[in-house]
């Protein structure tokens, strides 16, 4: 099969940058790896409150179930001092069920003329004259696609072994990771919905430990294992344990982290494949899909100029480096450390902008 862009990946950024391309007429094919949209899951759900989440956000609010958020409250779990209480001053946008988030958005991109394909993992680069020029596949009916310009997306796995950043642009210290345990909690106590706990401790166990509450008395929330969650909340000397005693998880699912988490790689590109997402080292929900965004536009304009490669790697990483995503970034486990405080870090977030 044969297109115009190859889009790896169908999360967030791949989905949005599929449906991008697709609204400009560009014939777009999705390649996802699992047989359904959506899973694994391994994030909070917390599309970032800015102008651009508000704008495309429109199109979704009366079909895709969500929870405005209201407030993020950083708190001592041991003493229950609060450090900051922050209210919703445009930052806040929306807490969504990840399945339910990313099948919307590869409705969206359908609906827009993108081809979608389950059970399709895109396995080894194709080159030609050193360049990009499409990947075999593991699926049987879609043995091969080549594409004039490819976008990688393929999440938090392309900094693993097999993952295309970590044997294509990025180090060892920038693909370094971490293993954790997602969960979908039930019966969590003292919530309220839209209002994200933070934890920090220097009791390793706590530190870093936050709850994402969506409606229906469902929170989200991550732990290093599945055992260190039953530790937890089995615990008496501290707050979040008393909010996890009752509470049961609905949902499972291992996940990896960067260490660098939030920071972009060195190298964005290379040999014609655009990377997007956490694939270029870009975390969070809306700065993936603004990576795409910038992806796409890139590769639109080289397409139009005939120069498929050259052109669209230098624009995209011209576009990338002078973003407010690149000097924003989304880097939830080094906060205190790049901003100072969460305050600051959300209201500098809020003005983010892709023009």
């Amino acid at each position: 099969m044969e297109c115009d862009i190859l889009v790896i990946g169908a999360g967030p950024a791949g989905l949005w940058a599929a449906k991008t391309a697709a609204d400009f007429g560009l014939d777009v094919v999705i390649l996802e790896e699992h047989p359904s949209v959506g899973f694994t899951k391994h994030c909070s759900g917390w599309l970032l409150g800015c102008e651009f989440t508000y704008r495309f956000f429109k199109e979704l609010k009366n079909t895709l179930p969500h929870q405005n958020v209201s407030r993020m409250i950083v708190a001592d779990p041991v003493s229950g001092n609060i450090e900051e209480d922050i209210e919703d001053t445009g930052w806040g946008g929306y807490l969504v069920r990840r399945e339910f988030f990313d099948r919307e958005l590869a409705r969206l991109a359908i609906l827009s003329g993108a081809k979608l394909f389950l059970n399709a993992k895109g396995n080894f680069l194709i080159r030609e004259d050193n360049q990009v020029v499409g990947t075999k596949t593991s699926s049987t009916r879609l043995p091969e696609v080549r594409a004039r310009v490819i976008i990688c997306a393929d999440g938090m796995k392309s900094a693993t072994v097999n993952g295309f950043a970590k044997r294509e642009i990025a180090s060892e210290s920038e693909a370094e990771t971490y293993p954790g345990v997602q969960m979908e909690l039930v019966n969590v106590r003292d919530v309220v919905p839209g209002v994200i706990e933070i934890y920090g401790s220097n009791d390793p166990m706590l530190a870093g430990r936050a709850l994402w509450p969506h409606g229906n008395g469902i929170t989200l929330a991550s732990f290093s294992s599945v055992n260190t969650f039953f530790q937890l909340r089995s615990r008496q000397d501290n707050i979040l344990s008393y909010k996890l005693a009752l509470s049961f998880p609905l949902y499972m699912s291992s996940y990896l982290n960067r260490r660098k988490m939030g920071h972009f790689y060195q190298q964005l590109t290379k040999d014609g494949i655009i990377f997007v997402g956490e694939a270029c080292g870009c975390s969070g929900i809306i700065h993936g899909m603004i990576s795409a965004y910038y992806a796409v536009l890139a590769a639109k304009r080289a397409i139009q100029s005939g120069n498929r490669s050259f052109n669209a790697d230098k624009q995209y990483e011209y576009m990338v480096r002078n973003s407010d995503i690149y000097k924003n970034p989304f880097c939830y486990r080094g906060i205190k450390n790049y901003y100072g405080s969460y305050k600051n870090w959300l209201e500098r977030s809020k003005e983010i902008k892709t023009d």
